[in-house]
């Protein structure tokens, strides 16, 4: 029988204790079905042994698989492992993405998504997020990285997260971000290509001239402004700055778009405005209603936006609109092929479609 303890790695991230550690080490092992009912575990004597653990913190980790049953004590015979039956699970996939995306929606939807696809069809799904900060050790996702993982969903991976992924050897792909810097792992691209063509068509067809492109201060961007000059359409950037305790929340969002229009002259207001979010619109909206501006008459308006929550106003807003949950399908069906194939296939593009509302009609 082999000795389980020598597949054991532990790095110490400062949340989780080498007992914690082991403990779900063990439990995994026997849910992967790597251990089978009727195995012996290695004694509290030979785990003090290999990894440094007191007698004390040692059955502490025999206690913990007894307690939740993954395994008992039989006397003159030591712990053995239970048997799991039908709950044995095909593998595990480890969802990351960076902090920042923690509580956003469409994060949210994808891991909703992809977790339910993937749990149905018997694999262990985890999430786990990481700084972005070029300073952090990522400690934690390596520490994530060693126990046994079939796959990693990476979402707009940091340079240093991909070294990090990299340098694991675990099975990846990436979703969104820029391109990696490796063609060695798949990447699921945001593709608002034909939509924003399509936008820029209207805007020809309408005869606009001149397009705001409205961005808030350190968010990441997506620009229209070379399918609008292919087109003969000038094009501006409105930044607005907001603060990072509004940025984040949905009604901290909707109060900086509207302070950074209540006060606009009429004079000043451009013949478009294209918003990077949503909740933004709908403060620009709300104060354009309080300032007797009048939409689409004095001011057309098209934003970026997620299906299902787009501004609330009292027409339908024209929109490049990205469904998440179409995502999130796109996503688990490409995890999917990967784990059951044995195989890569051609990664799916993520496209938003253009959808015309009363904010800017034909």
């Amino acid at each position: 029988m082999r000795n389980i303890l020598n597949d054991f790695h532990f790095v110490p991230d400062g949340a989780t204790s080498l007992v914690d550690a082991l403990c779900r080490f063990i439990k995994e092992e026997i849910t992967f079905g790597r251990i089978t009912g009727g195995e012996k575990l290695p004694t509290i004597g030979e785990i003090c042994k290999t990894t440094g653990l007191t007698f004390a913190q040692a059955r502490r980790v025999t206690e913990c698989l007894a307690r939740e049953g993954y395994a008992c004590s039989r006397p003159h015979v030591g712990t053995v492992v239970l048997s799991r039956g039908d709950n044995v699970l095909r593998g595990r996939v480890l969802f990351i993405m960076p902090d920042e995306d923690v509580g956003r929606y469409h994060p949210c939807q994808l891991i909703d998504i992809v977790g339910r696809r993937l749990t149905a069809s018997g694999y262990s799904f985890s999430v786990a997020s990481f700084s972005r900060d070029e300073n952090d050790k990522l400690a934690f996702l390596k520490s994530e990285l060693l126990r046994a993982t079939d796959l990693v969903i990476a979402v707009r991976a940091s340079p240093q997260v991909q070294k990090v992924l990299a340098e694991s050897g675990v099975n990846h792909f990436f979703v969104y971000g820029d391109k990696p810097e490796s063609d060695d792992h798949p990447w699921i691209r945001f593709s608002p290509e034909e939509a924003i063509s399509q936008f820029a068509d209207h805007c020809q067809k309408a005869g606009v001239k001149h397009v705001a492109q409205v961005r808030n201060e350190g968010a990441d961007t997506l620009d229209a402004q070379p399918a609008l000059a292919e087109r003969g359409i000038d094009s501006s950037w409105m930044t607005i700055s907001c603060s990072k305790e509004g940025w984040g929340r949905f009604d901290g969002i909707v109060h900086c778009g509207y302070e950074a229009f209540a006060t606009m002259p009429r004079t000043s207001i451009p013949e478009l405005l294209l918003f990077r979010d949503g909740f933004f619109t709908q403060g620009a909206t709300m104060a354009f209603l309080a300032s007797g501006i009048k939409i689409p008459e004095d001011v057309k308006i098209v934003t970026f936006s997620n299906a299902g929550i787009g501004p609330v106003y009292i027409k339908p807003v024209t929109r490049i609109e990205i469904n998440p949950v179409e995502a999130g399908e796109k996503v688990a069906d490409f995890a999917l092929a990967i784990l059951t194939r044995g195989r890569i296939p051609r990664p799916p593009q993520i496209k938003p479609r253009y959808v015309i509302g009363e904010t800017f009609p034909f």
